[in-house]
């Protein structure tokens, strides 16, 4: 049986969620659910922070599998509520609010909620590790139970040999690592033998120095099974480019 070991210690779930930034609109109202990861009301759109639901558009296609279920689980959490939101990180290039967002009266927000119930996958974005870890633990139960968005097979987690199958899309991914090598500018997380066909993870110098000095070194994952989560593009092979250290869970056998 596989199982998840956090980078860095995992938190209780049912703490009360800690805001990266300040800023916040208490008691919000109205709002009106785009999707299953964002809404709008009073003329402002937001996202919720480190998630990301099955996507309105797709490549050659409709709306992705478990969109409106997922939009409508959002529809539900919002519907008559008061909402206490605050700001996890900067505004979208075009303008909406990426947040944290909880029911008035609450502990969990609405990402706890959506998580567990299937609705959407982590996609770690903000500096709040300990709500991330939250959010992971919630995933892995919701992936266990089958539930929402789980049960379908375009949700499933890829092979790191069959990763091709994943591209244009955020997936997870799993495999064992083959090599690392750092090249210029950037580290290499290779899954196979082939660095232009197989999958590899990369990050910039710059992030990989700073995660460094975080205690989170990419070198020490070397020979590791690790699950990748990420959006994969076709660059010499399937590829994810890490922008945040918890796209990386180490797993562990028993």
């Amino acid at each position: 049986m596989r199982r998840r070991a956090f980078i860095a210690g995992a938190a209780s779930i049912v703490a009360p969620p800690v805001y990266a930034q300040s800023g916040h609109a208490s008691g919000l109202m109205g709002a009106i659910a785009g999707s299953g990861d964002r809404f709008a009301a009073g003329g402002q759109e937001y996202h919720l922070a480190d998630i990301v639901a099955p996507s309105a558009f797709v490549l050659g296609g409709d709306a992705a599998p478990y969109f409106d279920q997922a939009k409508r689980g959002l529809e539900r959490l919002l519907a008559n509520a008061s909402l206490t939101i605050r700001d996890a990180g900067p505004a979208t290039r075009w303008g909406a609010r990426v947040v944290m967002a909880a029911r008035v009266g609450e502990a969990q927000t609405l990402q706890h909620q959506l998580i567990a119930m299937g609705a959407a996958r982590v996609a770690p974005q903000s500096d709040n590790l300990e709500f991330i870890d939250q959010l992971l633990t919630l995933e892995e139960a919701a992936r266990a139970a089958r539930k929402g968005l789980w049960a379908l097979r375009a949700y499933q987690i890829f092979d790191a040999g069959k990763a091709g199958r994943a591209v244009g899309g955020f997936h997870l991914i799993e495999g064992a690592v083959q090599r690392i090598a750092k090249v210029k500018s950037r580290f290499y997380i290779n899954f196979g033998t082939d660095y232009k066909a197989d999958f590899t993870a990369s990050a910039g110098s710059r992030r990989y120095r700073k995660w460094a000095g975080q205690g989170f070194d990419l070198a020490s994952l070397a020979g590791a099974g690790l699950r990748v989560r990420g959006f994969v593009e076709a660059i010499n092979g399937p590829s994810i480019e890490l922008t945040h250290m918890r796209q990386l869970e180490v797993l562990a056998h028993e």
